[in-house]
C-alpha cells in the first residue's frame, strides 16, 4: 500500500497539500499520516489569522483571542499543542469526508524538518506532500526553510504546494 505524509500546521499551504494528498490517496488507494510539530514560536494572532482557526472550538478561539489582545507573544507548550490537535482532528475529518484512512502521529517538538524525516522514515511514507509555506509572516516562513531541508534529504517523492 502506498503511503502518504502529510505534515500541517494549519497554513493555507499545508491544507492545500492535504487536498492534493487525498486526491492521491484516493487514486493510488494510499494512506496518509498527519503529522504536527509544536513551534516554540508561534503567536496567538498569527493562528488567528489562519483560515482553519475558525473552525476551532469556540472555547480555543476565545483563550488565543484572549492571549492576542492581552499578552501578546509565543503561545505556551501547553495551548501550542492544542493548537496542533485541533489541525490534526480537522484534517483527519477532511480526509475521512473524502473516504481516505488517514493516522494521526503523535505530536512532535523540536526542527520541523528534523520531525518530517523521522516521520517518513518511521511510517514508511513513499511519498511527502507539504506546504511550501507556514504560519510565520516573515518572508522566511518555518515551513519554507523546512520543505527545502526535507526535499533535499528526504529517499522518497516530495511534493510542494503552494
Amino acid at each position: 500500500m502506498h503511503k502518504i505524509l502529510v505534515p500541517l500546521d494549519g497554513s493555507d499551504h499545508s491544507l492545500k497539500a492535504l487536498h492534493i494528498a487525498c486526491d492521491l490517496a484516493t487514486k493510488y488507494d494510499a494512506h496518509i499520516f498527519l503529522l504536527y510539530v509544536l513551534p516554540n514560536d508561534k503567536l496567538a494572532t498569527d493562528i488567528l489569522d489562519l483560515t482553519i482557526a475558525r473552525k476551532f472550538n469556540p472555547e480555543l478561539q476565545a483563550k488565543l483571542t484572549n492571549i492576542a489582545t492581552q499578552a501578546p507573544g509565543p503561545l505556551s507548550e501547553t495551548l501550542n499543542e492544542t493548537v496542533g490537535k485541533q489541525i490534526l482532528k480537522i484534517a483527519a475529518s477532511r480526509a475521512k469526508r473524502v473516504g481516505v484512512e488517514t493516522q494521526i502521529l503523535a505530536i512532535a517538538t523540536g526542527d520541523p524538518a528534523e520531525n518530517i524525516l523521522a516521520a517518513r522514515k518511521l511510517t514508511g511514507a513513499n511519498t511527502i506532500v507539504m506546504g511550501s509555506r507556514g504560519v510565520k509572516r516573515s518572508t522566511v516562513s518555518s515551513f519554507g526553510s523546512a520543505s527545502n531541508k526535507v526535499f533535499a534529504n528526504a529517499d522518497c517523492t516530495c511534493i510542494s504546494v503552494k
